[in-house]
């Protein structure tokens, strides 16, 4: 039902390889729940591109059952199985993974739709997050945001 988990393992291994690199610890800022990094998380804006997306589908069992499926086999090891920032792969991360528990409720459909889409690897996050368009279809993507919406509930 997943044709990407594969691949979403193969690139999280790839960025705890990058990630253990000395020089990716540079003078990124620190990230916590509550921290630099969610903060200016939470006053950027998506793109004209993506301003004023919504989540076109349903929360129904299918759209949370797939979103979940798909959360655990893509951004878990970097968010967490709860979405708390802390997967398995995160302790190398600098900028650390976002608490998405607690952040999801103060951002916008279109900004997780853009963060999701277009990945970390841009000023001002500056994150080892893979962009997933191309790796996720749109639908797959909403899902996840779907089910990103349960957390911290």
């Amino acid at each position: 039902m997943q044709p990407y988990s594969r691949l979403g393992k193969v690139l999280i291994l790839l960025l705890m390889a990058l990630a253990a690199c000395d020089g990716l610890q540079g003078n990124q800022p620190p990230n916590s729940a509550v921290g630099s990094q969610a903060e200016l998380e939470a006053q950027r804006t998506p793109p004209d591109d993506f301003s004023g997306l919504t989540n076109p589908l349903k929360n129904t069992e299918k759209n949370l059952t797939e979103g979940e499926s798909l959360y655990q086999a893509n951004c878990s090891s970097c968010h967490g199985s709860g979405g708390q920032g802390d997967g398995p792969a995160s302790g190398g991360l600098n900028p650390k993974p976002q608490n998405l528990a607690v952040t999801q409720n103060k951002q916008s459909d279109a900004y997780l739709y853009w963060r999701i889409s277009e990945g970390g690897l841009m000023e001002p996050f500056n994150s080892l997050m893979p962009a997933w368009r191309g790796l996720l279809e749109e639908d797959q993507i909403w899902q996840i945001i779907t089910y990103v919406r349960t957390m911290g509930n």
